[in-house]
Formats: C-alpha cells, sequence, structure tokens
C-alpha cells in the first residue's frame, strides 16, 4: 500500500469518525443494531464500526434481510454471514416475501422493501435491548432523496431529506460520498456484493442515481455535497419554524369535540406560510394522520378564512370545515345534534339569600313563577325567553344568532326550561320573567353541576362539551 493509499484511508476513517463525534451518533458502551445487505455501503459501515468497537466498547449486531426478489439473494446473505463470521459478530438473518407485501398492501417494490427491512431492525433492536440502528445512507442517497421528493412533490420539510440522526436511527455515512466509501473499501482490500437491480431504471430512484445527478456532476463535481449542505441548512431552519409554529397554534386554535375552532382573526395576524402551517397541523391532529391531506385542502381552508358565516367544506377522513363568524370549526365524523347533557340540575327552595353567591352555576329566581316544572334539557324548536321590563320575547334560535354561538355547540349549551319558556340559558342569562323582585315571596336555587364535580366553580359556557341528562325537579 502507498503513502497516498495509506493516508486516504486515515482520512476517511477520520471524517467518520469525526461526524460521528459531532453529532453525537454513538456513545460508549452501546449496543448497535447495523443494516448489512452485503453491499459496499453497509459493508463499509459495518467495518467503521468494527473498528470502534473495542475504544468505545460497542456491542454490535448485524442484521440481514433477504428480500427474494432475486435468485442471487441467497449469495448476498452467504456473503455477510461469512463477513460478520470473520469479524466475530452476531449476525441474524430474515428472509421476506415482498413481492407478495408489495402486492398485499398495494405498494411499489421500494416502499414495500424499505417497510420490512424498517419493521425487521426496531423488532430486533427492542427484542435485544439494543440501543441504536445503524444504516448505510450516504451523501449520494441524501442528494437522490432530495430530488426524489422534489420531483414527487414536497414542502420545506420534506426537503430536508434524511436526519444523521432521527430518534434511534443513525446515519454515520451521511458524511461521505458513494466513491469515497469505494475507495476505501478498495483501500482495505474488503469485498462486498453488487445489487444488479441498482442498474435498472424501471425504479424511479434508479433513474436520478444513474442519469440525473451525473448531469449534475457534469455542471459541478460537487453537486452532492453542495446538495447535502442544502438539505442541512433547510433541517436547521425547519427546527426554528417548528417552534413558530407551535406557538402560532396555541395562539389561534382551542380544542373543540373532535376537532378544533380556529380563530380568523388570530390566524390572519401570522405570516402567510405560518397560516398554511398551521392549517396543515389542525387537519392532521384532526385526522389522526398525515397521508392524503395535500396543499389543496390547506388552500381550501385558506380560502374559507375569508368566506361569510355558514359556508362548509368537505375533506378527508370525514372531516368537515365550517365558518361560523370569527371561527372556523374542524371536526371529524357527521356532527350530529345531540339531545342529552353531562349534567345535573340541583333544585332547592330556599329562604335566606344572605349566604348564596350567584354565579354562572348558580341562580335564584322566582318560584311562583313556574307554570308547569322546571327541566334540564337541550334546545327545541318553539323555544324563547324574555328580556327587559315589558317582558319582550326573544325566540332562542334568534339569540343564538344575535350572540354568534357557533351552530354545532348550539345543542350543547344547557337549558333550564319551564315547558318552552327558557328559564335559565346556563352559563349565559336567566330570563326577564323568573327574575326575583321585591314582590317575590319564595325563592327557588338553581345548581348545575357537570357530571363528577362536586364544586361550585363557575361554569365556562364557551368551553362547555358534551351530553346532559334529562332531569325534572
Amino acid at each position: 500500500m502507498n503513502k497516498k493509499t495509506k493516508n486516504d484511508k486515515v482520512e476517511f476513517m477520520d471524517k467518520v469518525k469525526k461526524f460521528i463525534k459531532e453529532k453525537k451518533l454513538i456513545n460508549s458502551g452501546e449496543h448497535i443494531i447495523v443494516g448489512v445487505s452485503g453491499g459496499a455501503d453497509s459493508v463499509c459501515l459495518l467495518r467503521i464500526l468494527y473498528s470502534m468497537k473495542d475504544k468505545l466498547n460497542l456491542k454490535i449486531t448485524a442484521v440481514h434481510i433477504n428480500h427474494m426478489i432475486r435468485d442471487e439473494a441467497v449469495d448476498d446473505e452467504k456473503f455477510v454471514e461469512d463477513l460478520c463470521g470473520k469479524l466475530s459478530i452476531p449476525c441474524i438473518s430474515f428472509k421476506i416475501d415482498v413481492k407478495m407485501i408489495a402486492q398485499r398492501e398495494k405498494k411499489t417494490l421500494e416502499e414495500a422493501g424499505r417497510k420490512a427491512r424498517y419493521d425487521v431492525f426496531y423488532k430486533i433492536m427492542k427484542k435485544y435491548h439494543a440501543d441504536k440502528i445503524a444504516v448505510a445512507h450516504h451523501q449520494n442517497d441524501q442528494a437522490e432523496t432530495f430530488l426524489y421528493r422534489c420531483a414527487r412533490g414536497t414542502g420545506v420539510y420534506g426537503a430536508g431529506a434524511m436526519k444523521e440522526k432521527d430518534g434511534v436511527l443513525i446515519r454515520p455515512l451521511l458524511c461521505v460520498k458513494k466513491q469515497e466509501i469505494v475507495e476505501y473499501l478498495q483501500q482495505i482490500g474488503q469485498t462486498w456484493v453488487e445489487d444488479a437491480s441498482n442498474q435498472d431504471d424501471a425504479f424511479a430512484r434508479n433513474q436520478i442515481r444513474n442519469q440525473i445527478i451525473p448531469c449534475l456532476e457534469s455542471v459541478n463535481e460537487q453537486a452532492v455535497e453542495h446538495i447535502g449542505w442544502l438539505c442541512e441548512d433547510i433541517q436547521e431552519v425547519s427546527s426554528y419554524l417548528s417552534i413558530q409554529i407551535e406557538m402560532a397554534f396555541s395562539r389561534c386554535i382551542s380544542g373543540m369535540e373532535n376537532g378544533f375552532k380556529i380563530c380568523c382573526n388570530e390566524l390572519g395576524k401570522e405570516n402567510p406560510w405560518i397560516q398554511k402551517q398551521v392549517l396543515k397541523k389542525v387537519l392532521e391532529k384532526t385526522a389522526g394522520k398525515k397521508k392524503d391531506l395535500e396543499r389543496r385542502h390547506i388552500e381550501d381552508l385558506m380560502r374559507l378564512l375569508h368566506n361569510e358565516t355558514g359556508k362548509k367544506i368537505s375533506l378527508p377522513y370525514k372531516m368537515k370545515a365550517e365558518k361560523s363568524y370569527q371561527y372556523i370549526l374542524v371536526q371529524k365524523d357527521e356532527l350530529s345534534d345531540k339531545q342529552e347533557i353531562e349534567g345535573k340540575l340541583y333544585c332547592e327552595e330556599v329562604t335566606d339569600l344572605t349566604n348564596i353567591v350567584e354565579n354562572d352555576c348558580i341562580k335564584i329566581i322566582d318560584y311562583d313563577r313556574i307554570e308547569t316544572d322546571v327541566q334540564l334539557r337541550c334546545r327545541k324548536p318553539g323555544d324563547f325567553f324574555t328580556f327587559g321590563a315589558e317582558y319582550k320575547r326573544k325566540s332562542l334560535s334568534r339569540y343564538f344568532i344575535d350572540e354568534k354561538i357557533p351552530r354545532q355547540l348550539r345543542n350543547e349549551i344547557p337549558l333550564v326550561a319551564d315547558g318552552s319558556h327558557i328559564v335559565w340559558i346556563v352559563g349565559r342569562r336567566v330570563s326577564e320573567y323568573y327574575k326575583i323582585t321585591r314582590s317575590t315571596k319564595r325563592y327557588l336555587k338553581l345548581e348545575f353541576k357537570r357530571e363528577g364535580d362536586d364544586s361550585n366553580g363557575e361554569y365556562q359556557s364557551n368551553d362547555f362539551r358534551g351530553r346532559c341528562k334529562q332531569e325534572n325537579c
């Protein structure tokens, strides 16, 4: 081995080890699960970790997966097992019918293979109580991922491509290019196996690898490295933006049953990109997943911000969004008209008002004004209450409209009713007709309690959710 080759080998090793140390990918005494296909990348990763094994007191377990796609895959499996045997590294091999999985789950071979690999890695990690999973992605893979996602459609977060550390998953070779890996293996006399499918341009990633990246490198030989730098910058910017989105979300969004309530006025104060990310987060949280939530759904919500009250849109996963005054209500599943309320009404005739403090949950009314009986219920057609000295009538539906109470919440507000006459809109107001006066002779104390609440805490009407049991006094 000449001096230049020796120096190149040392330089490569130092570069990877420095990257591992700076990014804090591996700690002393850890157990590392290493994915080893037998290709140059994974063989290089295995050899580097093996060289660090004694100094860092590492425990290494190799995992090989035969995807059962190529006939020569059995030879790859034997190669990996023999290599691990020479290095005295435990090796666990699996055979997985990726074609069958792809057909069953309607995925591409690439997607099915990737999922199968990572499922096995995490399973083995859990079984052996390991600390990390190491995979052999390098700078060329990073450039491929970036270009692939740009072509397929991605946002800022997706453009960051792969991270050197993603939870317990680490990528120690993300600091070097493919050519550097190949040269290192040649320098130490280490062989590897070639996967013929990597040359098949029927796969989208192979087209990027074999056609697009060489074209970019003809423009600038450092194209791959420069894309890697861009991805790193995007990841750092994304980390900062994530904090800004969380802050905006807390300012503009409040939870409600099966979804969220968006304050249009507050959201309108945010940067347009932040607005879209907040709306995206609302949809993801409401749906419970990210798949099939597209840019057009965010744009539909953005337009709804400026529409008039009552406008509705349908969204994936049985979600609906409705503009209601200064809010947009995003909820999952069909909204039902609930006719029960989770709460109870307690009635007591009292003579001494001295120690009774009225609040949102406690009211005193004129007992003799009750014509039938008081009942806790949800709204019904024909409900009304009175206001002013002349006991003018106002329909309950008109009151809800005037008070800009969202339609979805109107069936959830508990009412104390005397027939169709609403005695008390709990948390809001008492009908003028039932209020006590100087001529009142008998007093009736009304107290509303939510289920499981034995306190006399104030009831916040705009926070009320759920169903109530109809109770007669």
